[in-house]
């Protein structure tokens, strides 16, 4: 049980970074943060700021790879950096060593804010696959004609990945139920060995632990199967972001335009207000989620089971746990009525799938119990 309130805790940790972008730009490097730092004449003369100079900007981008259109002597003319693999073409122009205009093309704020494919790299290959479907099922796969709904493809691609996922939902809950099973005899131990704090007695009460944990085939590799699906939702969290970005001729070579209406917004709107119903929608899906998750765990508990202290400060850490999450997942729906469908669905899959789960969960215990 420890290990599984760690790894627990270890994913919400991975949950709190995952949303998490940089605030800023090591000197010296063509980047976004570094680029948007950079301040043209007349950008200072409406804001009242300082124009940036010929030694600032070289401070901000690093040497450039082009002088061949700047004279040193009148300070006067434009300077480029190019980075040919990525994409990435700066050009700042100066007069008087002061920048007069900065222009861009390939740098972006985010990996949330990139197309799909600048990249060209593998991680950008299977989200150009999931791209490509999510493209063809907005469509029905032709059957709609020239229509494509962006919504259903949304809703199809995450279906389908939510489905492709189950058997590790199903080994996850395998691990738990053995958990269930093996913690009569854990708690035993526990009593055994309470208020024996001597390393001798720690060390039997560990190895006779283990042996429990070998008598149920409850492994470590068993508590990590929730991370395998960690690279899945990642990726089609960046898809949904990064898919209204992208032009659709990456995907395919015919005009298609890609209908992102959704009843009184649009899946790529990213303005708070129409947001907000949304938002609300997926918050209370995920307590209703995480509620039910943790009364159905209390239900299947021996009656009078023994909790260490640890465990109960666990469980009611894991209590306030389910209201933060709530509302991260609320708040960042707020920014992107795509990110809000997206886990409307996935939710609604997890209710399912935990209701089909649940009602399953005695067979599957009395399964279970006969092997050991």
């Amino acid at each position: 049980m420890k290990i599984q309130n760690k790894i627990i805790m270890a994913l919400l940790l991975v949950f709190l970074l995952f949303g998490v972008v940089s605030c800023g730009s090591p000197k010296g490097e063509v980047s976004y943060a570094n680029y948007e730092s950079i301040i043209t004449a007349t950008q200072a003369s409406e804001d009242g700021s300082t124009a940036s100079t010929y030694n600032d900007v070289i401070v901000y981008l690093g040497a450039p790879t082009d002088y061949t259109n700047y004279d040193g002597t009148t300070k006067s003319g434009y300077l480029e950096w190019v980075d040919t693999d990525a994409g990435i073409t700066v050009r700042i122009t100066f007069e008087n060593e002061v920048v007069t205009d900065k222009t861009q093309t390939g740098i972006y704020q985010s990996i949330y804010t990139t197309p799909i494919g600048v990249k060209g790299n593998f991680w950008d290959w299977i989200l150009t696959q999931l791209g490509l479907f999510t493209l063809y099922a907005s469509n029905l796969f032709g059957l709609l004609g020239n229509t494509y709904l962006y919504w259903l493809g949304l809703l199809l691609m995450t279906l389908v990945i939510r489905t492709l996922g189950w058997p590790i939902y199903a080994k996850t809950n395998d691990m738990s139920l053995k958990m269930q099973l093996a913690q009569p005899e854990l708690n035993k131990i526990q009593e055994k060995y309470r208020g024996r704090q001597d390393q001798a007695s720690q060390q039997r009460m560990q190895m006779e632990t283990m042996d429990i944990y070998k008598k149920y085939k409850i492994n470590l590799f068993g508590c990590l199967m929730p991370i395998l699906q960690m690279p899945i939702f990642i990726a089609m969290y960046q898809v949904v972001q990064r898919f209204p970005l992208t032009d659709l001729s990456y995907f395919t070579d015919k005009t298609i335009t890609m209908n992102q209406n959704f009843l009184w917004t649009t899946l790529g709107n990213t303005d708070m207000g129409p947001n907000i119903p949304l938002a609300i929608i997926v918050a209370v899906l995920m307590l209703v989620s995480q509620w039910l998750s943790q009364h159905r765990a209390k239900t299947q508990q021996t009656p009078n089971q023994y909790q260490s202290a640890k465990q109960q400060q666990s469980a009611n850490s894991m209590k306030y746990m389910m209201y933060v999450m709530a509302l991260m997942m609320g708040y960042f729906s707020l920014r992107s009525a795509g990110i809000a469908f997206y886990w409307i669905i996935g939710t609604s899959y997890q209710l399912f799938q935990s209701y089909i789960s649940y009602r399953n969960v005695n067979k599957r215990q009395e399964q279970l119990r006969k092997q050991f």
